[in-house]
């Protein structure tokens, strides 16, 4: 059960950068080294933004200014990336590429390294379905958030601020408290 239970998890969590990749049909465009050039942007970007909580950030009640600044630094990183040289010429595979990339490497660095210790257990908890939820949310997020940073007009420069101003919130209120508590209206009646 237990090892049921981590497939699971890592199913839904890691599966639609398989679909989307295969259903894009990047292998055959040569998108291998976009992506690769992404997940390296994204961990040096990771490392960035770690050196920069270590060193000078100082702890406040509002951590939102925080969550702010890095996602700026990664709207900066996705940046640096999309200008580099690639052999894919169809701009909206660039994009899919490059977010696939980009999130694949947040998500094994964000969800897989809680998944294999905890996801083992004996118990099944909801919490890991959950991660694999806000994986895929992520997923689609990174996705918005390349496709704008990619065209280069006043509406999607004003989406990217929606998006790193507002759309961090509703994550947060979908995934602690929208899902958890539909699954405690829905355990009241199965149980």
């Amino acid at each position: 059960m237990a090892f049921s239970h981590l497939i699971n998890c890592l199913l839904l969590a890691f599966g639609p950068f398989f679909v989307v990749y295969k259903a894009r049909q990047l292998a055959e465009q040569g998108a291998y080294k976009t992506v690769l050039i992404s997940i390296l942007g994204c961990l040096l970007t990771q490392f960035c933004k770690l050196f920069l909580l270590a060193s000078l950030s100082v702890i406040t009640e509002q951590f939102i200014h925080i969550k702010l600044l890095f996602d700026l630094i990664d709207c900066y990183g996705i940046i640096l990336v999309s200008k580099q040289k690639t052999n894919i010429d169809d701009k909206i595979s660039r994009i899919f590429a490059i977010a696939i990339g980009w999130a694949l490497m947040d998500c094994v660095m964000k969800h897989l390294f809680t998944f294999i210790p905890n996801a083992t257990t004996d118990e099944f908890t909801w919490t890991f379905i959950l991660r694999g939820i806000t994986a895929n949310i992520e997923f689609f997020e990174t996705l918005f958030l390349v496709g704008l940073l990619q065209s280069k007009n006043k509406i999607s420069y004003a989406m990217i601020l929606f998006k790193v101003l507002v759309l961090p919130n509703f994550q947060d209120i979908i995934t602690r408290g929208g899902l958890s508590s539909i699954y405690m209206f829905v355990s009241r009646f199965v149980i």
